[in-house]
Order: C-alpha cells, then sequence, then structure tokens
C-alpha cells in the first residue's frame, strides 16, 4: 500500500468490527466496502476483528490484518476481548457491522474514549422476537446505540425504526445503501454455474434460516403449479427441516437446495423469476442483485427493503399482490397470495417488463455513491493525530 504496510506500528489504526465471516449479507458488505476503500485507507493501518471462531467465507483483503477472538458467540466475552485487544491498537475509529458487535463497540469506545460508528444491517424491532434473551438484546440496543458517534442505517425503514423504538437520535442516522457492484455481478454471471440445474427455474437465495421464511415459499410454490423448478441456494440450520418439508409435499426433484455458492450470479442469472419471501431483512443484497441480472424479482413486503427498491419510497405496507415499478409485492405470511405472486411473475409479458426495469432500477445502488458515503462518515469521526 504505501510506507505504512513496512511501519504499521507508526500508523493510526482503523478497526472493523464483526461477529464473523461466515454466510451472509453484512458479512459480504464489510469485505466489499474493504475492499473499495483501499485506496482511501492507504496510509493506515487496517485491522478487521473477529469476535467469533467460525467458518470464513468470505475473503479478506490482504493489506487488512485480521484479528479471530474467541467470544464464543458471549456478548460479554465479546466485549472483554474487544476491549483488551482495542487497547492496543488504540483506533482512530472503529466501525462496527451486525447487533452484538456494535454494542460491543460501544461499549469499548466509552470505556476507552475512542470514537465509534456502528451500523445495523435489519429491522430490530422485528428481529429479536419474543422470550427473555430477546427482551436483554432490545435493552442493550437501548442503552448502546444512543452513545455511538454515529449510526449507519441500511435503509430508511431501519432509521426510524432507530429512532422510535431505541432512543436513537435522527441526527447521528446516516443512511447508506448497500455498495451493488452491478458490472461485477454481470460479469460473474458469464463463469460457468458450479452446479448443473434442470432448467427451467426460479430461485431464491439466503440463509437457510427461519426469518428468509423459506417454508412458506415451498408452500406458496406448490400451489402456484407453475411448471418451472425452485431452486433455493443457500445453507443454514433449517436445512433438515425444509428437506423433510419437500419430501412431505412430494416435491423431490422439483425443488432443489445446493447449498451455499461462492459465486451464485450464472445460477440467478438463469432464472425465469427471483423470489424473496422473508419475513425480515435490512437491505436485501440478493434482491438487488438479481435485479442486475435481469431477473424479476416477487418479494414479500416485510418492514424494510423491499418496498423502499421496487417501489423508490416509504409507504403503506402492500395487502394484496401489487405490480409496483421494478417489481411485484406481496404482504408477508400468505402463502395463497405469494403463490398467486409467482404465477403472474412467471408470465412471459410480465417477465419482460420487469426485467428490463430491474436493470435499470439496480443502477441505482452502484458502488461509487455508497463507498462515498462510508469513507465520509469514516473520516469525519477520526481522531486522527
Amino acid at each position: 500500500m504505501s510506507n505504512c504496510s513496512q511501519m504499521r506500528s507508526a500508523c493510526q489504526s482503523i478497526v472493523f468490527v464483526i461477529n464473523s465471516l461466515t454466510a451472509g449479507g453484512a458479512e459480504r458488505t464489510l469485505v466489499d466496502v474493504l475492499a473499495y476503500l483501499e485506496d482511501r485507507l492507504r496510509g493506515y493501518a487496517v485491522h478487521l476483528v473477529l469476535l467469533d471462531v467460525e467458518e470464513e467465507l468470505h475473503a479478506v483483503p490482504p493489506w487488512v490484518q485480521k484479528h479471530v477472538l474467541n467470544a464464543n458467540f458471549s456478548f460479554l466475552w465479546s466485549t472483554i476481548s474487544l476491549t483488551r485487544l482495542l487497547r492496543g491498537l488504540a483506533p482512530a475509529v472503529t466501525v462496527s457491522f451486525l447487533n452484538r458487535s456494535n454494542c460491543a463497540n460501544v461499549l469499548s469506545s466509552k470505556i476507552l474514549k475512542y470514537p465509534c460508528i456502528v451500523s445495523e444491517r435489519t429491522y430490530p424491532t422485528s428481529r429479536f422476537g419474543a422470550g427473555l434473551s430477546a427482551v436483554i438484546t432490545k435493552v442493550i440496543m437501548r442503552l448502546t446505540y444512543p452513545h455511538a458517534d454515529q449510526v449507519i442505517a441500511v435503509s430508511e425503514g431501519v432509521r426510524a425504526d432507530l429512532m422510535a423504538n431505541f432512543g436513537v437520535d435522527g441526527a447521528k442516522i446516516r443512511v447508506i445503501y448497500n455498495p451493488v457492484d452491478t458490472d461485477r455481478i454481470c460479469e460473474r454471471a458469464l463463469e460457468t454455474p458450479s452446479a448443473r440445474l434442470p432448467e427451467p427455474y426460479i430461485v431464491s437465495l439466503g440463509r437457510l434460516v427461519p426469518s428468509k421464511n423459506f417454508r412458506l415459499l415451498i408452500e406458496s410454490y406448490r400451489s402456484s403449479s407453475i411448471n418451472e423448478n425452485l431452486v433455493i441456494l443457500g445453507e443454514g440450520e433449517e436445512r433438515q427441516e425444509l428437506e423433510k418439508l419437500v419430501s412431505r409435499l412430494g416435491l423431490e426433484g422439483r425443488v432443489i437446495l445446493p447449498g451455499h455458492m461462492q459465486n451464485p450470479y450464472p445460477i440467478v442469472g438463469a432464472a425465469r423469476l427471483f423470489v424473496s419471501s422473508s419475513n425480515l431483512e435490512g437491505f436485501p443484497n440478493a434482491l438487488i442483485e438479481a435485479m442486475a441480472l435481469g431477473c424479476p424479482v416477487v418479494a414479500t413486503d416485510c418492514d424494510t427493503g423491499p418496498m423502499e427498491i421496487l417501489t423508490g419510497k416509504m409507504q403503506a405496507r402492500c395487502t394484496e399482490v401489487t405490480l409496483a415499478e421494478y417489481g411485484i409485492l406481496v404482504p408477508v405470511n400468505s402463502a395463497d397470495l405469494l403463490a398467486d405472486a409467482i404465477r403472474i411473475g412467471c408470465r412471459e409479458s410480465i417477465r419482460a417488463r420487469y426485467s428490463r426495469r430491474s436493470k435499470e432500477r439496480a443502477r441505482d445502488f452502484g458502488t461509487r455513491n455508497s463507498i462515498e458515503q462510508y469513507w465520509s462518515v469514516i473520516a469525519s469521526h477520526a481522531r486522527f493525530v
């Protein structure tokens, strides 16, 4: 990078923090942000802290010094371990992604007196559910987030929730959409797919976890009676339950779960339709990526993300299948309406219309504007001496 790479001890440190680099949109976004910021970060010692020991599915740029702690998913040990490490790194500023990392970052920053930036990736009110653990998590958020020097929200809906329910001053919140490199996505879509799939098919992508509601998607797919197969790309804790559901509904060979793929774009690009069945999103990267490839999209209208992306504004939640400007919206948790939307989305006239509009809309989320905003926030809060 510069002379700093040979003399790191003499350089100012900028530290990024996240739980781990397992599969997930936040993990991929952080690695992308680091890569896109390389020129801006020349001359600084850049560190990435992973709180937990987990399988790493995203490659860290070689000029970033990585630290893997072993907090074992514990908030207390995350905070203690992070504070110990940061005491030695003496950061000019820290930037964290995901809830536990964010809360630990704020507490560490108050102990060590350095500026901190936290990035909220999901709609927090809906994310944690019920129960004692959820209550504790929300309380910790309310006690920590307002004390961050800056909060980055991934969508306007997330910003509104942080203000209304977590006591964060609106003046501290900056909405920055995830950077989506549409040119790179289109290039990678030309590569040979890593799996051969029975065409034609519709596709979905995400971690196999309850919030993605792939159970609803599978049930709706069966009810839709379309000729296309269904491909769900991703891995996660619900795999066995979803496989059992596929078997019980007699959909073996028609619903395919190939697992996590480093390059899903050739498969998404060849799909006739992309379907997001999520109950919870912050800013769904996969939706934008599908649109960049000209794949028409159907999305459940969860609290944040799809409405902003497919209409360009925030408005009342939809109550029926809605043919929005850039894709089809459907209420959450309605198998019948999602089945209707899938049938409509597979019509050739609808596909052609949304394929063209999707590509146009995806350009609004290009990397340049997002990365300039990230650097503006980092530079404005960094304590350079």
